[in-house]
């Protein structure tokens, strides 16, 4: 054992590092986070206050906490499906693609739209919801259907499905071609006897693909989830969570709470929250969604 240690040695001392960095940036504020729940801290005088229950206590009473977890799941739900489905559809299409060139072609334009920063593809959905000259707005103008017109954003009836929207056609980024490294490792001999049998395309991505990818699907199940529950970017850059409450998701009213109102313990209570509920859905679903790849 002493000569293991002896021959990794070298190997350990360049870990320490990393493993330190690790420790420090990644693990202590989320343990920190995680046990200041249980206090009151007041930031300008560094002083630790033990409430006990009391801050989770607090949160059965918040109505804007209790209104925003309703959001929350509507934009959780229906990111999954949008996130889920479309990237295989989209590898589906690709693959069928007989040209290589034509099939990496299609992969680099997946890829582009990565390199434009989030907060930048926000702000051109604001202006294509904007109510006085956004495109969509415009478009209905000019079809003639002025009664069709909203404020996206500012009311409270569309806010959230005009936050689904964004994106659209969901296209770009590295998912389908999680998806579609999953359909390349198809053995052939699957595919060939299917072809055999007189399988048709959709039987074949029916009873074959789907099946084969779902260690894709838990993998963009389990992201997706894990993303939706943390996720306020949209209410942070455009809405600020309305208008009124209509926007708000449990992440955002703790990140209020927490850098508006100075309310730490109670911000820490809220994520603590989220973080068994996303535990919780995670755990469920690395257990039921199973993949048939040998």
């Amino acid at each position: 054992m002493s000569r293991q240690w002896r021959e990794s040695l070298q190997a350990y001392l360049l870990l320490l590092p990393i493993i330190g960095g690790l420790l420090l940036f990644a693990y202590y504020p989320p343990i920190r986070g995680l046990g200041q729940a249980f206090f009151d801290w007041d930031a300008a005088t560094d002083k630790w206050s033990f409430v006990g229950l009391t801050n989770f206590t607090r949160m059965a009473h918040d109505e804007v906490l209790l209104n925003s977890i309703p959001n929350m799941l509507i934009l959780l739900f229906g990111g999954l499906v949008i996130g889920v489905t479309v990237p295989l559809i989209v590898a589906e299409l690709i693959y069928f693609v007989r040209d290589p060139k034509m099939k990496y072609f299609y992969r680099v334009v997946l890829l582009v739209p990565l390199v434009v920063p989030g907060v930048v593809g926000l702000l051109v959905w604001n202006f294509i919801y904007d109510p006085n000259i956004g495109l969509i707005n415009s478009l209905l103008d000019y079809l003639g259907l002025e009664s069709w017109k909203r404020g996206w954003l500012s009311d409270g009836s569309t806010v959230l499905f005009s936050m689904l929207f964004m994106g659209f056609p969901w296209a770009a980024g590295i998912g389908p071609l999680i998806y579609l490294s999953g359909l390349m490792n198809i053995p052939t001999e699957v595919l060939d006897s299917a072809r055999l049998d007189g399988a048709t395309s959709w039987k074949r991505v029916r009873y074959i693909d789907i099946p084969l990818v779902t260690g894709q699907i838990k993998f963009f199940i389990v992201t997706g989830m894990i993303g939706g529950l943390q996720d306020f970017g949209r209410q942070l850059v455009l809405t600020d969570g309305g208008p009124g409450y209509s926007s708000m998701v449990p992440g955002y009213h703790m990140y209020k709470q927490a850098f508006t109102y100075n309310n730490f313990g109670y911000a820490s209570a809220i994520g603590l929250m989220l973080f068994l509920f996303a535990l919780l859905l995670t755990i469920v679903s690395m257990k039921y969604i199973q993949s048939d790849r040998g």
